[in-house]
């Protein structure tokens, strides 16, 4: 008897690996802190691209203090990779929620 495992699961690993080739750092990131505990021999990878979501996320949020009054203006989409990051990671959410809903809009 064959048994064929195509529609096994893939590993928590295999799906970083995954993201960390062809996903956007904040959806890596929110990966990586919603399967921590599974992901613990993966922490340097994980902490690296935290590290590149929060750099990337100072970088929008700098562009506010660029045009002055103005709001930010980001892609829907990667808003809401953005909010999804911040909702799970607590401490950049602290750190960020208030100031991101104050100066950026959806588009």
């Amino acid at each position: 008897m064959v048994i064929f495992l195509t529609h096994c699961k893939k590993s928590v690993t295999r799906q970083l690996d995954d993201l960390l080739e062809s996903s956007s750092s904040f959806k890596t990131a929110t990966f990586c802190e919603s399967n921590k505990a599974q992901l613990s021999e993966r922490k340097e990878d994980c902490e690296r691209i935290t590290q590149l979501a929060k750099e990337e996320l100072d970088s929008i949020l700098n562009r506010r203090l660029d045009l002055g009054i103005a709001p930010v203006i980001v892609e829907k989409n990667k808003g809401i990779e953005i909010e999804e990051f911040l909702q799970v990671h607590t401490r950049m959410g602290i750190r960020y929620w208030e100031i991101w809903k104050a100066n950026v809009i959806l588009e």
